[in-house]
């Protein structure tokens, strides 16, 4: 019997043991490096859930009805070579010609850990980046296209940028539901 009472004795008086706490991972913050240059002040015409239609537009023509869900960047003004990079690491998932846009690039990111995918469009496809190429940011994605010419599907010169949430790859420059516009993110959001 002494034995058991020894036993019970030492079941209930054993050291305390104060469990470890589970570290809370610390989330990665990502810094996004802009597409081109100068490009938060360049936004000027479009910008993000902007709505446009041909009458009120502020370029002309428009042939575009719905809420962008991008940021316009703008470039009239220069002419030469303009080199668009990536804005963070991560897989070229698309690189071809679209339809609106004329060379079109779409390559996967991770925001926080959360995956993104950040298009570029109005590109000179001869100098697009192949879909598969993993990407440093900053690292040359492609140059900006002639503006009024087939590299930019006869747009004006500028970039189309967009950041959409997930990893299905959506194409539209516009969508006719407001609410729709929370299928991408505003690009401006991520720059300080």
């Amino acid at each position: 019997m002494s034995q058991l009472l020894l036993l019970l004795l030492s079941l209930f008086t054993s050291p305390k043991v104060t469990p470890t706490p589970i570290p809370i991972p610390t989330p990665i913050i990502q810094t996004l490096l802009p597409p081109s240059p100068d490009f938060t002040s360049r936004v000027t015409k479009k910008t993000f859930g902007t709505y446009v239609n041909p009458r009120n537009s502020p370029v002309s023509p428009e042939v575009f009805t719905g809420y962008h869900s991008a940021l316009d960047i703008e470039y009239p003004d220069i002419l030469d070579d303009l080199p668009i990079t990536a804005v963070a690491e991560g897989k070229i998932i698309y690189s071809g010609i679209v339809s609106g846009y004329g060379g079109f690039v779409a390559q996967q990111i991770f925001i926080e850990n959360v995956p993104y995918i950040a298009t570029y469009g109005h590109l000179r496809p001869s100098t697009m980046v192949k879909a598969g190429t993993v990407l440093k940011a900053g690292e040359s994605v492609g140059l900006l296209g002639t503006g009024y010419t087939p590299e930019t599907d006869n747009e004006r010169r500028h970039l189309h940028f967009a950041i959409l949430k997930g990893t299905k790859l959506d194409f539209r420059g516009y969508v006719q539901k407001q609410s729709e516009l929370s299928l991408w993110l505003n690009p401006l959001t991520l720059y300080p």
